[in-house]
């Protein structure tokens, strides 16, 4: 029976090398490592992560002038975050600004995680814009909170001032009411309510176009009518007040009563016991020539009449 031969180590003691094998006839010689399949490349590296991403330019806009509705998010894909900053608008202000200033900085990417194309070159261009834009809105702010707070203070004031009646017409002004009984040249008298009858006498009548200590005024229709009138309660009780007078023009146009205070001659508002009286000056803003006086009773209504030109 045969055996095989062992090589023989040479004399010297080094051992031979070991003979690699003949290669394989089927499939050519194998490598080593994986073959075919997926290779997995870099840590982190999506596989189809490789395209174009989304527009920086279109990002942006959408960002500053949708992002309190989430349309910069659902534009890059990322639909759930989009649907949140839609339903809280943009997290009440505070996210549309964070995701603007993340995308400002570079910093936004798709929901591949792709960077935004064309940053580098639009960058400054979206910064000024963006910073114009925010200009603007603080100004509009700014001017709207001042005409809010403007008409506000008018609505106030208008709710404090009394709406006067109506003015007479020219074509259909109001029967006169009965003179009252005059007892002189310059001197009728008035019932004010039942069993309260004053007398009333105009001293005195002028027309200029600025009142002494109240320069500041100035005439809407030309100038001022001072009347110079007394007021004395015979029966009963009345009070004394300029609000008893009206006047009208040739136009029947209602003049505009004048408030002057009592330490400057106007007549004074008090309750004025029979046999007693008051004096005073009362004034109107009124057109130049003939005007009727009314005088009202202790409801408003029309009590006397007369006539006067001032000179």
């Amino acid at each position: 029976m045969s055996h095989p031969s062992y090589p023989h180590a040479p004399e010297n003691g080094a051992s031979v090398p070991p003979v690699p094998p003949a290669p394989s006839t089927f499939g050519g010689q194998y490598q080593g490592g994986q073959q075919g399949g997926h290779q997995p490349g870099p840590y982190g590296q999506a596989p189809f992560a490789g395209g174009p991403g989304k527009s920086f330019v279109t990002t942006w806009i959408l960002s500053l002038l949708l992002g309190t509705v989430g349309v910069d998010r659902f534009y890059l894909g990322k639909i759930g975050s989009g649907v949140a900053k839609l339903l809280t608008l943009g997290g009440f202000g505070i996210w549309a600004i964070v995701d603007l200033i993340i995308t400002l900085t570079g910093n936004a990417r798709d929901k591949d995680g792709r960077q935004l194309e064309g940053y580098p070159e639009n960058r400054k261009k979206a910064w000024i814009i963006t910073g114009i834009v925010w200009l603007a809105s603080m100004i509009s702010g700014i001017l709207l909170t001042i005409v809010s707070i403007s008409i506000t203070a008018q609505a106030s004031e208008g709710r404090n001032i009394p709406v006067p009646p109506p003015l007479p017409s020219a074509s259909q002004a109001a029967p006169a009411p009965s003179p009252g009984a005059a007892i002189g040249e310059n001197s009728f008298v008035v019932t004010v309510s039942e069993g309260n009858t004053v007398k009333i006498g105009v001293l005195d009548s002028l027309y200029t176009t600025e009142i002494p200590a109240m320069s500041y005024l100035k005439p809407a229709n030309g100038g001022f009518l001072l009347l110079e009138v007394s007021w004395e309660t015979l029966t009963g009780t009345s009070t004394a007040a300029p609000m008893n007078f009206e006047v009208y023009d040739a136009e029947g146009n209602q003049g505009e009563r004048i408030y002057v205070e009592d330490g400057m001659g106007g007549l004074p508002s008090e309750e004025v016991g029979a046999g007693d009286g008051r004096q005073g000056v009362i004034a109107f803003d009124v057109k130049k020539g003939p005007v009727k006086v009314v005088v009202t009773d202790d409801y408003g209504d029309q009590a006397s009449t007369f006539t006067l030109t001032a000179q």
